[in-house]
């Protein structure tokens, strides 16, 4: 059974969305906002409300954009590239969301990036093997990678939620990048062995 896929312009609704409430916002904005956070949490740079409210969302639009472009040159991973694209407009959505509603800036971009993880490891569990570039992985490899995405982003959510202090978010996201990319590493080298021997 052949699984119909959505629409190319349903993953684009949260920059829609995003945008919308940029453009609602802008006019409530100080003269002055914070438009970067550093590693502890705490803004280290401060711009214009357009900026604040509108440089994420065009970035993360730009870049979805390409993949979009890209998911027509790789139709067996249209459903895993429209899922990345749909977790970068929540990503730029929660982020004009924080700024638009006096929120944490720096948690609750978090918060939607563990969402992206946790999106795109369901999704990465059900790619064929053949429909990404790169090393051949195993169907074995891809669910297990797949599954370490998905933790990743409940991991980063939890602690972007609760922990205390937010460097400790920084060390999770860290620590957690590092770790999924050395299990891709293994996994990989695992189906290169099996496939030699």
């Amino acid at each position: 059974m052949r699984t119909r896929l959505m629409p190319d312009w349903v993953p684009l609704l949260p920059f829609a969305v995003s945008f919308a409430l940029g453009v609602w916002a802008f006019p409530r904005q100080p003269e002055r906002v914070p438009v970067h956070w550093g590693a502890d949490g705490q803004p280290d740079r401060w711009g214009s409300p357009a900026e604040g409210l509108f440089s994420m969302p065009i970035m993360l639009l730009f870049v979805s954009l390409l993949i979009l472009a890209v998911s027509r040159a790789q139709p067996a991973a249209t459903h895993l590239l429209r899922t990345v694209i749909f977790g970068l407009g929540l990503l730029a959505l929660f982020s004009t969301a924080a700024q638009a509603f006096g929120g944490d800036g720096f948690r609750v971009p978090m918060i939607a990036l563990g969402s992206l993880f946790l999106l795109t490891g369901t999704a990465l569990g059900q790619t064929p093997p053949s429909s990404l570039s790169g090393p051949q992985l195993s169907p074995t490899t891809l669910r297990r990678l797949g599954t370490a995405w998905t933790l990743f982003g409940v991991i980063l959510i939890l602690v972007s939620l609760l922990a205390p202090v937010p460097g400790l978010i920084t060390a999770t996201l860290f620590l957690g990048l590092i770790g999924v990319v050395l299990f891709l590493f293994l996994g990989v080298r695992r189906d290169r062995l099996r496939s030699e021997g």
